[in-house]
Parts: structure tokens; sequence; C-alpha cells
């Protein structure tokens, strides 16, 4: 573990310096560990408190955002996959609180402020004596998440209001209805963006963990299906909220995309048609290109194209369909392709094989500075 860390935050850094940044300007990671990984606090150092120690070598203080998820990756000997998202030449604020939990490992306490950006780190149910609240209780540990986060926000001068993006891991399917009531009390309509799927977390005991993103006092268009869905009614019709009837109404409380000036988050997308329902079950092909279609179709809602995506999330249920899926990726983009990462995960929707959530830049094709392998 130690080796192929240390090996993976140095690529990080190559590519950083080929984009003229460095570590420094990274104000977000995800980092995805094996799924069989040790809890940390044991002896011998489990691999997830190598990885801690590792990445604290490569990072200073201002940590980023940071979560650390439990996944399945792609090779049998891989023991970590990181993505991120740097901010170049701007300044950064950190935002702490006593009222947060307490920093134990590296990362940031709160989340990171760039301009009106904040990124906030991965969330869940610990108090600010860092116990746990609500073991086994799904409605109490989201709950507290919430109650996390509204003072990241608070702090940063926003609400949860402001929520651009969110990114929900779970531990079990079953507690999902009740995860999603407490999610819909906390975040109205216009919903963020939303992914969720179902990974181990880090500590015994943890339910949930809720990283995201916020854009605060910045108007914002909306991009929604046009058939009432969770949390909305037919009266309920916004200004600033695209309906299309083009997309299925959703299942849980989110929006398609939200784009803030230049910059739109995508949910993950499946591979189901504008009622809803499943295409191409058990086809790993037509999954994935039925979920690049409707990628492309919120994408244009935006006003944007697919040349304007600059990084994706792949979450796949089975890697023996990996070339299928693989072939059928690169049909929409044109290289240079956008950033990606690609994880085995268990997906909301008995059926489903494949969710991808996206990020764009609006004319990001034109002027891109791109790092290669090549």
């Amino acid at each position: 573990m130690a080796a192929q860390c240390a090996q993976t935050l140095e690529n990080m850094h190559t590519a950083l310096e080929l984009l003229g940044g460095s570590l420094h300007d990274v104000v977000q990671v995800r980092a995805f560990l094996p799924q069989h990984c040790r809890p940390a606090g044991q002896d011998p150092p489990s691999s997830s408190d190598v990885f801690h120690d590792v990445y604290r070598r490569h990072f200073q203080s201002p940590y980023p955002a940071r979560a650390a998820i439990p996944h399945g990756l792609l090779l049998e000997d891989l023991l970590v996959e990181i993505e991120a998202i740097a901010v170049l030449g701007r300044p950064k604020r950190l935002i702490e609180s006593a009222a947060l939990p307490p920093l134990r490992l590296p990362y940031s306490q709160g989340g990171i402020q760039v301009g009106n950006l904040l990124f906030l780190r991965g969330f869940t149910a610990q108090d600010r004596h860092g116990d746990l609240i609500g073991p086994g209780d799904m409605r109490a540990q989201t709950e507290q998440t919430f109650a996390n986060m509204a003072i990241v926000l608070a702090e940063a001068g926003g609400t949860l209001a402001d929520l651009m993006q969110t990114h929900v891991t779970i531990t079990d399917w079953h507690d999902y209805s009740v995860d999603n009531a407490v999610y819909n009390r906390h975040v109205r309509a216009p919903f963020p963006t939303r992914t969720t799927v179902q990974g181990g977390l880090g500590r015994e005991g943890l339910l949930i963990e809720i990283e995201s993103v916020a854009t605060l006092a910045t108007p914002r268009q909306v991009i929604d299906a046009a058939v009432p869905q969770v949390g909305r009614t037919i009266l309920q019709r916004r200004a600033n909220v695209t309906y299309s009837d083009k997309l299925a109404p959703g299942l849980a409380s989110y929006a398609y995309g939200v784009r803030v000036g230049d910059l739109l988050y995508i949910s993950g997308q499946v591979s189901t048609d504008a009622q809803g329902r499943l295409v191409g079950a058990g086809d790993m092909a037509v999954h994935t290109r039925q979920t690049l279609a409707h990628l492309r179709l919120v994408l244009e809602l935006a006003g944007m194209g697919m040349d304007d995506v600059v990084k994706t999330t792949v979450m796949r249920t089975d890697w023996r369909y990996y070339a299928s899926y693989n072939a059928v990726y690169r049909e929409p983009f044109a290289p240079p392709y956008p950033a990606r990462s690609t994880v085995c995960s268990s997906l909301a929707q008995k059926g489903l094989l494949i969710a991808i959530a996206a990020m764009a830049v609006a004319g990001a094709s034109t002027p891109a500075v791109v790092a290669t392998n090549d």
C-alpha cells in the first residue's frame, strides 16, 4: 500500500505540474480503497493507516477536503485510486469550527473555499467530540451528517440551499428510504445534483457519508425532468430551472444537472428511458450507450456538449463487462478524453449495470491544456 499510494500521488503531482500547478492547488480528493481494507487504528497498521501516513507526507496543511471510500478496483492487486479537483492559482480559505468533529486525519476539518465555491469534505455522523451518533440508526446518522454540513456552510456564509453537488455513500441499500426521507427534509427544490452508491466506510458502525460542493450567493441553472417527481409538484415551476420531458421522473430528490457560470455538475446517469424503465437488461454496451445519451442530453439542456466534459466518475457493478463498457465509452468523446475514474459499486435500482456522474466546463475544449501519458 505504501508504494502504491506514493506512486499514485507522484502521478498526480506530475499531472498537475504539466498543467502549471501543484498538489497545493488540490481542493477536493476522493480516494478509493480496496473493500477488504481493515479499519484504521489497529496493530499491525492497516492499509488505511498506511494510506493516511503516505498521504500526509505529500500534502501540506490546509489539507484538501477529502473522502476515502472502500470500492472495488480494476486490477486484482490494485490497492488505491485517487481522483481530485484542483483550482490553480487562487487563494484558498480553510473552513473550521469548534462545533465540528475534531481533526484526526489529513483532511480539512470542514472544507476549502475558493471564491464562491466551497468544497466540503466527506461528512459522517460524528459529533464535536468525535463520537459516533446513532450506531445502527440511519435516520440519526443522516441527521447528524447534515448538521455537520450545515455548520460548514454557515461558517462560509451559506446554507444547505447553496449545495450544488452531493455524493452519497451508504453501506446498505435497505436503509436507502430512511436516508432519502431525511435528505428530502434538509435539501429542498431546486435540488443539487446527487449520486448515491453503496460502499464501505472507514469506521465501524458508520452507515452514511456525504461529500459535497456548494456555490455561495451565485445564480444557477438547474436541469430537471418535466414530470413532477419526489419533492416537486407541477405548480412549482421555477424560472432558473430548465425542464425536459425527455428526462425520467427522478426516484429521489436530485437535479439532473446544476450549472453555475461555466461550471456544470451532472448527477449519476443510468440506462433508463423517459418513463424511468430500464433499457437493455443485462447488456453492458446498451447500458453504457444509453447512459452516455442521457449525459449528452443534460449537457445540451445546459448549453454545452460532450467536448466540455472535463471529468467523469464511472460506477459499474461487474468488472467482467469492462471491455464492452470501455469500447462504447469512447464513442461520443474525441481526444483528448476527459479525466476518468472507474470503480466497482452496487447501484440503487435492480438491473442497473453502470452509472456515470460528470463535471463539465463551458468551452473547455477550446483553451484546454491536457496532461496525457503519450
